[in-house]
């Protein structure tokens, strides 16, 4: 009896280990996903600032300045607040429409908020993703840079808009 179980054993071990073993092949994509301040710098894009009647009123606002030392540091390369939790960025984004100062509570200026967080969103879900080649992330930055400079722009309008003095007849 001992003899055929330890034959039944071998046949069964036998048995499962003769099928042909299938080995897929993972081909790794090469990806050079490293963004580095070269790469930002040689984006083409236009950079608005804010105007200098704007500039002291936003000083304020200290959401929109931690806002501005955030691009600050996209602009040198550092992505770091990116590629942390999405939290941090909706929870600046909040706080940054919440606290909007009467003097630029405008729909069009919460608009430009809403669609900077929507590009400062989808570029740190492409940064969290392996697979992604660095012509992509290069056009996320260059998606947010552009919110970015769209908000300022928008600012830089309500102050000029306000500074016209129109007569009505």
């Amino acid at each position: 009896m001992k003899k055929i179980g330890i034959i039944l054993m071998c046949l069964c071990l036998w048995t499962c280990d003769t099928e042909d073993k299938k080995v897929k092949k993972i081909e790794e994509v090469p990806v050079s996903g490293l963004v580095f301040q070269d790469d930002i710098i040689k984006l083409k894009y236009v950079e608005y600032g804010l105007d200098a009647k704007a500039k002291t009123d936003i000083l304020i606002w200290e959401k929109f300045v931690e806002l501005e030392i955030v691009m600050s540091q996209l602009k040198t390369g550092d992505l770091s607040y990116f590629q942390d939790e999405s939290k941090d960025i909706v929870l600046l984004m909040k706080d940054l429409i919440n606290s909007i100062p009467d003097v630029v509570n405008t729909p069009s200026i919460q608009a430009r908020l809403v669609s900077l967080e929507t590009k400062m969103l989808k570029l740190q879900g492409t940064l969290i993703l392996k697979n992604i080649p660095k012509e992509e992330h290069l056009e996320n930055v260059k998606e947010v840079l552009v919110a970015y400079s769209n908000l300022n722009l928008q600012i830089n309008k309500k102050y000029e808009k306000d500074s016209q003095k129109i007569e009505k007849p």
